[in-house]
């Protein structure tokens, strides 16, 4: 029993005990879920930030290549082409718009008074859309897009497959500017050039008196010296092209697009040399003659005399001043034996030359008088000092006489004339003889003198000893000399006075002859210095 018992209670206490170990073990097996448990957002915490990072290299790398994708078929921001933006746009889309940008391109050409435009036939001649795209597109750099992007964001617009007009212009050669095989850059330089040519022919490309003054102004100005510049022909090719390559419409010429003036002076080396030449013509004065301006010596007169150095010092010299006078007087102001062209009151019209009467200036006093006036840089008028005067002052060859005597040989008759051109008095009369040799002289002659009761006396033309002729005259009017004159003579019969034949038999030895009641009357009408005209 006691065996038993101690059996049971062994048998209890292993039961016990192996309740404990069950206990035990199950607190065992409890124990480590519970530091799993524990300990699991811990790792979850460190994986964290790598997936994060994983997820951003994909994104990275998802971007990169769509980016190598876009660049390698799309244009960077801030792309133009042919003055197209073409920023972002897909290789077929920038294609097109630049196409359409092309048509209806024109260039111009202007500046200074020259104005040149080309207008090509298609968008094809000046342009090739597509290679243009690619050109840019090929350049892209796709696998680094990323610092070409930025590049591109933080840039200004830029030209892409085309050389820029502002960057190196001057440095580039003809044939290296982008243009398409279909663009006839012969022709088009020939037709440029030839319109720079014609331009150029009326500018003489130097730097000279005559060239830098502006008679407007009354002085040298760099304006004007500029007019006589050339176009540099070079420099204005280059911009066309470079203009037609960009598609821009309009070459502006300025101040570059000219050859320099005076061996390649600067302007402030020219405007200098100007300043110092219009310290030099400070002399303006008006010529008079009867009271009419007939010439001016002024800035326009002296650039003639003017000069400039080598080193563009102006020089001014007054020796050319007699030539100038000398031919002011011929040219201008002397009439007398010029020929002279007017219209008689009864509607003749009368061409003669030759004669004594008119104007005539003292040339050398009026040298005296200017080179006094270039000395003391004289402002004002002068009077041209004369050796004889006329009636009035008009243009040369026309009427500058008032009151006048008309001798019409064709006619022969006489017509004396107020200086406002009534007809006051008339007759016929007898002329020189031409057949003998004495036909009257033409011309425009003063009435030299009035005297009455004269004898007049012929040459010893058969050298006899004895003058061939004396002819006492109650009336005598020299107009030739004292040789040739009106005159009555009474020894004429009446009728020859309304033949107009008689004086191819009877004429005189040159004189005039009146009947004597005829040149009573116009012996109290004449006056000495009024003109006596002689004419066909």
């Amino acid at each position: 029993m006691t065996g038993n018992s101690h059996h049971g209670a062994n048998l209890g206490g292993s039961r016990f005990a192996q309740g404990d170990e069950r206990q035990a073990v199950g607190s065992a097996a409890y124990a480590p879920s519970h530091r799993a448990a524990a300990s699991k957002p811990e790792r979850r915490r460190g994986r964290g930030p790598l997936i994060a990072l994983g997820v951003l290299l994909l994104v990275v790398a998802v971007a990169y290549g769509a980016g190598v994708v876009l660049f390698s078929n799309a244009c960077y921001p801030n792309t133009v082409i042919a003055d197209v933006d073409v920023s972002l746009m897909m290789r077929d889309t920038a294609v097109s718009r630049v196409k359409t940008s092309a048509e209806g391109y024109r260039l111009t050409i202007e500046g200074d008074g020259f104005t040149w435009q080309f207008d090509p036939e298609s968008a094809s001649e000046v342009i090739d859309a597509g290679a243009a795209v690619a050109a840019v597109i090929d350049g892209n750099e796709p696998f680094i897009w990323p610092a070409r992007l930025v590049q591109a964001l933080q840039s200004e617009p830029a030209e892409g497959a085309v050389k820029s007009t502002e960057d190196g212009e001057e440095d580039v050669e003809l044939d290296d500017i982008a243009l398409p095989d279909s663009f006839d850059r012969d022709a088009f330089l020939e037709e440029l050039g030839a319109a720079l040519d014609a331009y150029n022919a009326t500018r003489t490309g130097t730097f000279d008196a005559a060239g830098a003054y502006d008679a407007e102004a009354g002085m040298f100005t760099l304006s004007k010296a500029r007019s006589n510049q050339k176009l540099d022909a070079a420099s204005i090719e280059r911009a066309a092209l470079m203009a037609i390559s960009t598609l821009d419409d309009t070459v502006t010429l300025d101040e570059q697009s000219f050859v320099p003036l005076a061996n390649g002076a600067s302007e402030e080396q020219v405007q200098a040399a100007i300043d110092a030449a219009n310290e030099l013509i400070g002399t303006d004065v008006d010529l008079k003659m009867g009271g009419n301006v007939v010439a001016t010596l002024d800035g326009s007169t002296f650039v003639q005399w003017m000069t400039f150095d080598e080193n563009l010092t102006p020089t001014l010299t007054t020796e050319p001043l007699t030539a100038w006078v000398h031919e002011l007087a011929v040219s201008k102001l002397d009439t007398i034996g010029c020929e002279r062209t007017y219209t008689r009151p009864d509607g003749k019209s009368v061409t003669v030359s030759g004669g004594t009467y008119g104007w005539n200036s003292n040339e050398a006093e009026l040298v005296k008088l200017l080179q006094d006036a270039v000395a003391n840089k004289q402002v004002g008028e002068v009077d041209v000092p004369t050796l004889q005067n006329a009636a009035t002052w008009t243009a040369k060859g026309e009427r500058d006489w008032g009151a006048y005597c008309d001798i019409d040989l064709t006619e022969q008759h006489v017509r004396y004339y107020d200086a406002a051109g009534t007809l006051v008095w008339e007759s016929g009369c007898v002329t020189g003889n031409p057949n003998e040799g004495d036909a009257t002289p033409t011309g425009v002659y003063i009435l030299n003198a009035k005297r009455q009761n004269e004898t007049l006396i012929g040459f010893d033309e058969d050298k006899d000893g004895e003058p061939d002729y004396k002819s006492p005259v109650a009336y005598w009017m020299p107009f030739v000399g004292n040789a040739i004159g009106l005159h009555d003579a009474t020894w004429q019969p009446a009728a020859y006075f309304s033949n107009p034949q008689a004086y191819t038999w009877a004429g005189s030895h040159g004189c005039v002859n009146l009947p004597l009641d005829k040149a009573a009357e116009l012996y109290n009408l004449i006056q000495v210095g009024d003109c006596v005209i002689v004419h066909p």
